[in-house]
């Protein structure tokens, strides 16, 4: 049972590589005699003691063809294996059986008088085979033809603009495979995808012109501020001495040790620029400089002040410099 189930699925396996050639040239391969005949023409000439040569060099031809006819439709053996397996069993069987020569000598003779008359009737099928070859390397290049198009079609599903654009001209060669009116759906996304890259396009487009607007309007007030604080009468002098002012002196963020950055406050400059003015309020003091700029000095006692920017919102805490 295990070997009829080996020799079945072998069978199927060659089967399907064999060309599909109809069942009538097929069973007019199988007809033929010229190999066996050949076989045997040998084996008499070797074992027989015939009168005369019965292997020809037609005979031969005959068989070779036939050969190779045998193994295109059951691609199982080559065709050089085909004539070797016939001669081992025509010469086995008359190697041990000389009763068998005269019958042999008759098959061969009956078989050599139709090499003639076959010579048509072999071509034929030389050319239904060559036409099934054709065909089948067809169907396959047409299968090819489909895969490499479905997957090319696959690709441009899934790729943006550009890349379906440049899939457009190998989608239109595809046109027998994907069928005629692909190609107008390909052309309908990318006109699709051109009108959504254009209305993001037009967005950024108006984000940018929208924030410069704001970033020129921002820039026009900031100077209009400083030309007005400008144009202000000047300032009065300070309520108090300076030297009554709790504020002046060198300062720092850390320990009051004068290691980190420094802030001398006085009432003259701040950072380079002069000051206009100093207003006190208690223990705060508002310090206007010259452009217009002010900042708050708050809680000002003899060791710590914090210093504030109602601009910007920026505070830092202060150490006097011992």
């Amino acid at each position: 049972m295990k070997k009829l189930i080996i020799a079945a699925a072998t069978c199927a396996v060659l089967s399907s590589t064999a060309y599909a050639v109809d069942d009538k040239t097929r069973d007019a391969i199988q007809a033929l005699k010229f190999t066996k005949a050949n076989a045997y023409a040998k084996a008499i000439d070797l074992y027989c003691f015939a009168d005369h040569p019965f292997a020809s060099q037609p005979l031969a031809d005959a068989a070779s063809q036939e050969a190779e006819f045998r193994k295109e439709i059951d691609q199982n053996e080559k065709a050089t294996d085909i004539i070797a397996d016939a001669n081992r069993s025509a010469a086995e069987h008359l190697k041990v059986d000389q009763s068998a020569c005269a019958p042999a000598a008759s098959y061969v003779d009956g078989v050599v008088a139709t090499i003639e008359d076959a010579k048509q009737h072999m071509a034929a099928i030389k050319q239904t085979l060559s036409d099934a070859k054709a065909a089948e390397e067809r169907a396959a290049q047409a299968e090819k033809r489909s895969a490499t198009c479905h997957e090319l079609q696959s690709r441009a599903d899934a790729a943006d603009l550009d890349g379906l654009v440049s899939y457009r001209v190998p989608l239109l060669d595809c046109a027998d495979v994907l069928g005629v009116d692909n190609i107008a759906k390909v052309d309908a996304r990318i006109e699709k995808l051109r009108a959504d890259q254009k209305s993001a396009d037009d967005a950024k487009q108006k984000e940018a012109t929208d924030a410069k607007a704001a970033g020129a309007g921002a820039d026009a007030k900031r100077a209009a501020e400083v030309a007005a604080n400008m144009a202000k009468p000047a300032p009065k002098p300070a309520a108090k001495p300076a030297a009554e002012l709790a504020f002046i002196g060198k300062w720092d963020q850390i320990d009051g040790s004068c290691r980190g950055r420094l802030w001398d406050l006085n009432t003259r400059t701040y950072d380079g620029t002069p000051i206009n003015n100093v207003e006190r309020n208690g223990n705060d003091y508002r310090v206007e400089l010259s452009d217009g700029y002010a900042f708050v000095l708050q809680n000002v006692t003899k060791r710590t002040l914090t210093w504030y920017s109602p601009e910007s919102g920026d505070s830092f805490r202060l150490k006097r410099c011992k």
